[in-house]
């Protein structure tokens, strides 16, 4: 049992490295990977703390990156990289607890502008603070406690509430949740670059998350740029068709599988799990037979 997909405090997490790596052990999960955004934050850390006190299992290094491709935002993760080596590129976040807070300030009111136009209730005391808090995190879960907005939400949102907001509506040009994250953004052949050269290897991942493009067309065409290592077959979000699809395309273009629970928080996501089941070790970076 594995999942190399998973976000600590030093993104947006909810728990610390300590935290995951009981959590990990607990469910006897015996491979794991943190791949916070844009960050290494989770291997800082690593360095000060006696890992087979609290886990008996690997730790593959990994991190997510987003790009910027056809002028939307997407996300490419890397995998047993020189940590050393990729911490110096000019794409990792550098940007301090303050900056961060304020960079999510300026969204969260941009969304509660949004919800009024809307006629979408919200909570009157919403807030960032924490840097790892997200604002389309704290959006999504206060308007959905709000009876009244069923309706419109089920509009919105449709009445699976469970697919990304994020990917779904923020990311979205045609959503009017939509915002423009893709200024100064790397390319993912910028970023297949840097993890390319610090030793690491490149893996796409929740190809089937994203829901204003082609899913498919998407995937065919960062495969043909020749820099993917892997495809995340696996993930919270893809269903047995999916994976199928993406196992089938990794054994065709001779690429690795990889699974991860792409894990936040406890009441998203399953730490080790899919709506699937268990994340299997064939999914830890291996090719499909």
């Amino acid at each position: 049992m594995i999942d190399l997909h998973i976000h600590t405090t030093n993104s947006d997490g909810k728990y610390n490295v300590k935290e995951i790596l009981e959590m990990s052990e607990s469910k006897k999960i015996n491979t794991i990977s943190f791949c916070d955004h844009n960050v290494l934050g989770a291997y800082e850390e690593l360095k000060n703390i006696d890992v087979k006190k609290f886990f008996s299992g690997n730790i593959i290094k990994g991190i997510e990156f987003d790009f910027v491709y056809n002028k939307k935002v997407f996300h490419i993760l890397g995998y047993d990289f020189d940590v050393e080596k990729l911490n110096k590129s000019k794409y990792i976040n550098r940007k301090t607890d303050k900056e961060l807070i304020k960079i999510q300030e300026k969204r969260l009111d941009f969304l509660k502008k949004v919800c009024k136009k809307l006629n979408i209730k919200l909570s009157d005391n919403l807030t960032i603070k924490t840097s790892n808090e997200q604002a389309n995190d704290i959006i999504k879960m206060d308007m959905q406690k709000h009876e009244e907005n069923n309706e419109i939400l089920n509009e919105i949102l449709g009445k699976d509430r469970k697919k990304s907001f994020w990917h779904g509506h923020v990311m979205n040009p045609k959503s009017p949740f939509y915002i423009d994250l893709t200024e100064d953004l790397p390319t993912v052949k910028e970023i297949a670059d840097i993890i390319h050269d610090s030793g690491g290897i490149v893996v796409l991942p929740h190809v089937f998350e994203y829901k204003s493009i082609d899913n498919k067309e998407f995937l065919n065409d960062i495969n043909g740029l020749g820099i993917l290592d892997g495809i995340e077959c696996v993930h919270s979000k893809h269903d047995k068709e999916q994976v199928e699809f993406l196992e089938d395309f990794c054994k065709k273009n001779n690429l690795l599988m990889s699974g991860g629970s792409d894990f936040h928080d406890d009441k998203i996501q399953t730490l080790g799990y899919t709506c699937l089941g268990k994340i299997d070790d064939k999914y830890c970076l291996r090719k499909a037979n």
